[in-house]
């Protein structure tokens, strides 16, 4: 389940109604920063514990629960506090993956002379980019950003965003703009970013929207860019029927360790059922070729084989 964000409001709802591990060069490099960089301190971080809540966290929660909502404040409401529970004990395996990004991140972009232009697509709340970017050094240290651009179509999302990313300024120009990301990508100026970002996001795409929305991406991305995302795919020779079949029994191990209510279980299914459309390592490789990128990589599976740090990385 990812981080409450409108992906799922409008993208996602779209293409869901439409229709319907790779090993890379940087592979053991970043194995071995995980390794080096893992501490309980980060895994704290990660976990959405310690001092990543934005300062007006409290006072957005009471707003919203107080709120006449409209669709994108009633999916974050109904999502947020599940989402939270799951995270806490880790039962996602978000730590690993977010581990790994930043490993990667800092094997990428560590020596880079010149700041980086980050757009991160989907971004949600941003909690966990954030703390991962405060861990890599950014805004001015060993990870170098000029400028963070996330794009999302919930406003509440957003504004705990505002917050979680408040650290970069002013020495990162932060820009979070309230829209679909398929359109904002698709009029943003060709070559303008170094690193493209997706948080459980573009699993929500159609085959056909994911075909597309790469492309884009690749565009909008400079020469040498990369394309990162932390997401979820199918195993090879998965269908989606059986991948919800796995997730059924994911989620009722939740119930069944207290984590979480059977009721949040149901709606954590109905939402998977109606919008979660993964494709294979494999078919992402062929559509990533197609748009442009040298391959898709995975860098690291969860133990569960459902969330994945995979790279797309565009020919200098």
């Amino acid at each position: 389940m990812p981080a409450p964000s409108s992906a799922v409001s409008s993208s996602a709802r779209s293409s869901a109604r439409a229709a319907h591990s790779r090993s890379s060069p940087l592979l053991l490099s970043v194995q071995r920063l995980v390794a080096r960089r893992r501490s309980p301190s980060a895994a704290q971080a990660m976990g959405g514990t310690a001092d990543v809540l934005p300062p007006d966290h409290d006072s957005v929660s009471a707003r919203l629960a107080d709120s006449q909502c409209d669709t994108s404040v009633a999916i974050f409401k109904q999502s947020w506090s599940t989402y939270r529970k799951l995270l806490e004990v880790d039962f996602l395996e978000h730590r690993a993956l977010y581990t790994a990004l930043r490993a990667l991140l800092l094997a990428s972009f560590g020596a880079h002379a010149t700041p980086l232009a980050m757009l991160d697509l989907g971004c949600g709340d941003a909690m966990q980019i954030a703390a991962s970017l405060r861990q890599c050094g950014a805004p001015g240290g060993e990870l170098r950003l000029a400028c963070y651009t996330g794009v999302d179509m919930s406003a509440p999302a957003l504004e705990l965003a505002a917050g979680y990313l408040s650290f970069l300024k002013p020495e990162c120009d932060v820009q979070l703009v309230e829209q679909d990301m398929k359109e904002f990508v698709a009029a943003s100026p060709s070559r303008s970013y170094d690193l493209a970002f997706a948080s459980f996001a573009v699993h929500h795409l159609s085959l056909d929207g994911k075909i597309e929305f790469a492309a884009q991406v690749a565009r909008c991305l400079k020469p040498g860019g990369m394309f990162v995302l932390v997401d979820i795919f199918l195993k090879e020779g998965e269908d989606r029927v059986q991948y919800m079949k796995r997730y059924r029994t994911n989620i009722d191990e939740a119930v069944t360790r207290g984590i979480i209510e059977a009721g949040e279980a149901e709606t954590v299914m109905a939402h998977i059922n109606e919008f979660d459309f993964p494709e294979s390592l494999l078919e992402f490789d062929g559509l990533a070729k197609g748009a442009g990128f040298e391959s898709a990589d995975c860098l690291l599976t969860d133990s569960k084989e459902f969330g994945r740090l995979v790279v797309l990385r565009k020919p200098r």
